[in-house]
């Protein structure tokens, strides 16, 4: 008997860690979970904030372009205004030298060594460019 009142009792002390280990299992288990929901939410969050970013991007990227448009435009009328000055300029001269042949004098002719240069000429660099179509247009008006 004594035999099994030891028995016993090693049963119940063992009972006894084994709830012990269980409770604290459970607790971690608690913890744990608790700490989940909570990266669940900040990694909510997180994705909310890289919605709202993308968003932004989206907005900044097309108000970059509506501002890229808007410069090729303010180059080609530049470039309108440009030779048109410059065709101003050539009527006022043929008015006052009306001798005088204008015929060579082109908006973006060069003189080189003495010489006027035609612009096909300074346009040869561009043949195989990679510039915008809008660009070589603006470069194609200025030297109309």
């Amino acid at each position: 008997m004594a035999k099994l009142e030891k028995r016993s009792t090693e049963r119940e002390t063992l009972l006894g860690k084994v709830e012990q280990d269980r409770d604290k299992a459970s607790k971690e288990l608690s913890e744990t979970a608790a700490e989940l929901a909570q990266v669940r939410e900040e990694n909510s969050g997180f994705k909310k904030k890289v919605d709202e970013l993308e968003l932004e991007i989206t907005q900044v990227r097309e108000e970059n372009s509506g501002f890229k448009t808007k410069i090729d435009e303010l180059h080609l009328e530049a470039a309108q205004v440009f030779t048109s000055g410059f065709g101003a300029t050539l009527e006022q001269f043929a008015c006052k030298f009306p001798d005088l042949d204008l015929s060579e004098f082109l908006v973006y002719s060069e003189v080189v060594d003495g010489k006027i240069m035609p612009p096909t000429l300074l346009l040869l660099p561009y043949a195989t460019s990679t510039l915008p179509p809008l660009k070589l247009l603006y470069l194609f008006l200025i030297c109309m």
